[in-house]
């Protein structure tokens, strides 16, 4: 029988590689070819595989950390915009306390929203304490009333660092790495299902169980062909990297 290259299978292959193994296995009468057990075992680790899977996939705190990020981004966005717009202003005052702001703002470079989170926080915390401490800055934002602008910033930068460590503070328990764990149990269970059907076939005369192996060949040649092109396809891009 074809050796799945499981190791190799990101999570949504891996996983659907196994319900589709089950299905072809479904479709026989698993009770007459005694295969309830093995069958069963393997059915109830995929179906938990799957149920973390979809936390993965639509991970709430993840979302809310998506969220929290743009909503920081667009406080700074929107200072900074508006900051900009009265560097432009008729009243000397305000063109002076508007560059003050931007200068401030563009020492810690002019892609903020792009940086990674981590420094995009302290980034942000920097900006917050200039304002708040430096007296010509604070005297440009009253002046420019934009107070409201910089209480949004700092709290959803506050927000976003709080949210944050909340999600990496327990690594040992996040979905991921539980599929991980579990793939090890699923792939032992994979084994045995199969190890019953390759002894079942040398063993007995139904021809449902090489029918069955056939099978299977053909669906692991499939998953492993897609590992395969998706390794040339790597190897392709490197080479082009070094030339």
């Amino acid at each position: 029988m074809n050796n799945p290259y499981l190791n190799q299978y990101r999570n949504g292959e891996y996983l659907q590689y196994m319900k589709d193994i089950l299905q072809l296995v479904n479709l026989q009468d698993i009770d007459a070819l005694a295969l309830t057990n093995p069958t069963n075992e393997l059915t109830t680790l995929v179906n938990r595989i799957d149920s973390l899977y979809q936390q993965v996939q639509g991970n709430s705190l993840t979302q809310e950390i998506i969220a929290l990020d743009t909503r920081r981004d667009k406080a700074i966005t929107g200072i900074k915009t508006l900051v900009s717009a009265y560097v432009n202003h008729f009243n000397e005052a305000t063109v002076n306390a508007a560059n003050a702001l931007l200068t401030t703002i563009n020492t810690y470079g002019t892609d903020i929203a792009r940086k990674s989170y981590q420094e995009q926080t302290a980034i942000l915390d920097s900006i917050r304490k200039d304002f708040e401490t430096e007296s010509e800055l604070i005297q440009a934002i009253s002046l420019l009333k934009i107070t409201p602008w910089l209480t949004e910033l700092k709290d959803a930068n506050t927000e976003f660092s709080t949210k944050y460590i909340e999600h990496i503070g327990e690594p040992a328990t996040t979905p991921e790495n539980n599929i991980e764990e579990l793939r090890i149990e699923t792939t032992l269970a994979y084994r045995k299902l199969v190890l019953h059907i390759e002894a079942h076939a040398t063993l007995s005369g139904n021809k449902r169980y090489p029918a069955l192996i056939n099978e299977i060949n053909l669906l692991t040649k499939q998953y492993n062909l897609a590992v395969n092109t998706r390794s040339k396809s790597s190897i392709s891009t490197t080479e082009k990297v070094q030339h």
